[in-house]
């Protein structure tokens, strides 16, 4: 395989998920992830009004806003970020095919290596922010994302205690093969790659969709919690959020028809640098 290059050029090929020193690979490293998510029903065409063009949302309209805690990615020498992201249910009707699964809406991660890499790479919806670790509050498990100051999401896992890492759970845990979205969502993960063009910006160099294959992730699944939750973005001004808030306020008018249910996973994650990204047809 040729090396991948990414900006600044000049200094050699790049270093991130896809390609470490002397092109090492990552594919098999392990790490250890704390996952939570909330799930709910919304009204068809509200999720319509925030799908690219070829979409449509499933029969069913699920929301699902997920947010996951990682430690010990060998890419990163050790280190970890933590994530969140909004899937929706929906179905892409391309020209030559037609593919349902998981819509990555958008994703906000705590820090730039994977969002710079991810973007570029991969076409992935990243933006930044600070996203603390999950906290204990009022008899809940809470978690935050917020831009300058400015929280734009909160989500609540009613009744969850978090109990300490489990790992004497470690030694005898059997690894399978899911995404992402875990058990609950055995189906392909969807995103749209839009890259405008230089000197053009109206037009755009890239756009098309790109779907991951389910079950890419090989997981040891530790200890699972299924409850009750609620999710809520904060509608932001520009002032709040002066690069996204139309992100936020399109998630905010998403109505929640009916919770559908909210859960914990304490996995440890077999690392996908996602290179078996493919391009759906138009």
């Amino acid at each position: 395989m040729s090396p991948i290059y990414r900006m600044p050029v000049g200094f050699g090929p790049s270093l991130g998920p896809r390609q470490g020193p002397d092109g090492k690979k990552f594919n098999g490293d392990e790490s250890r992830c704390t996952s939570v998510a909330v799930t709910f029903r919304t009204d068809r065409d509200r999720m319509a009004a925030i799908l690219p063009d070829g979409f449509e949302p499933a029969e069913d309209p699920r929301v699902r806003v997920q947010t996951n805690f990682n430690t010990d990615f060998g890419w990163l020498a050790g280190r970890g970020y933590n994530f969140a992201e909004v899937v929706l249910s929906a179905v892409y009707h391309g020209e030559e095919e037609t593919v349902a699964g998981d819509f990555v809406a958008v994703m906000w991660e705590s820090m730039a290596d994977p969002i710079i890499s991810g973007r570029e790479e991969l076409g992935l919806p990243k933006l930044f922010a600070d996203i603390p670790d999950l906290r204990q509050e009022d008899g809940a498990t809470r978690m935050t994302a917020s831009w300058e100051g400015f929280e734009f999401l909160d989500l609540k896992l009613d009744g969850l205690d978090l109990p300490p890492w489990p790992s004497d759970l470690e030694a005898g845990a059997e690894v399978v093969n899911l995404s992402l979205g875990g058990a609950d969502s055995p189906v392909p993960r969807l995103y749209y790659k839009y890259l405008p063009r230089t000197a053009n910006l109206e037009e755009a160099d890239a756009a098309y969709v790109t779907m991951t294959p389910p079950g890419n992730y090989g997981m040891k699944v530790l200890e699972t919690w299924n409850g009750e939750g609620s999710v809520n973005f904060n509608r932001a001004r520009w002032e709040d959020l002066p690069t996204f808030a139309q992100v936020v306020n399109g998630l905010a008018e998403l109505e929640i028809k009916e919770y559908v249910g909210a859960s914990m996973s304490r996995v440890i994650i077999q690392f996908d640098d996602l290179t078996g990204v493919q391009r759906v047809l138009k």
